[in-house]
């Protein structure tokens, strides 16, 4: 492959953000608030291959009054680099810092019509819940938070994973 880079978001990197956006997605509305969403998310990542960004990630570990949940906002690759791992790096090490701010879960949105979104985080360990089962889990009230800050429209598919920490992996390699 590439020499690939992951590393923090710089105002520099706009441009190229909106480079990759602009053909990572077909919908209008998703071109335009992934670039905003790299302003504004908590965290920002990109991927560089050879020097030149060509996947983002967007995150946050966002407070609940009983936990921390880790949010993936937007995950996007440019679509000469898909299928190459990349989109997977990103994740992981979003993931990473999530349980670095001590989220116990990750939770993600897509569209129903998103097909290859779905199979990216099915193969990444996120599995499809309900808004009953989130209910159970977080709280009606926690849920509604939530899925307001995940600006969750109906029909939208909710996918979670649980973090795991590293003392928990290290328990078994003993």
């Amino acid at each position: 492959m590439c020499d690939l880079v992951i590393r923090k978001f710089r105002k520099s990197d706009l441009k190229d953000v909106e480079r990759v956006a602009v053909v990572a997605f077909d919908s209008e509305a998703d071109k335009y608030w992934s670039v905003v969403g790299a302003l504004r998310a908590p965290h920002t990542l990109v991927a560089e291959a050879n020097g030149r960004i060509v996947g983002v990630i967007e995150f946050e570990s966002y407070r609940l009054p009983n936990s921390i949940e880790g949010h993936i906002w937007y995950i996007f690759v440019h679509p000469g680099y898909q299928r190459r791992g990349i989109g997977t790096r990103l994740l992981r090490k979003a993931e990473e810092i999530m349980v670095r701010e001590k989220s116990m879960r990750f939770w993600a949105l897509t569209g129903s019509e998103n097909i290859k979104t779905q199979r990216f985080f099915e193969s990444n360990g996120y599995r499809r819940i309900s808004i009953r089962e989130m209910r159970r889990l977080l709280g009606s009230t926690n849920t509604k938070r939530l899925l307001r800050r995940m600006v969750y429209w109906k029909g939208d598919i909710i996918y979670v994973k649980e973090a795991v920490k590293k003392r928990d992996e290290t328990k078994h390699l003993i």
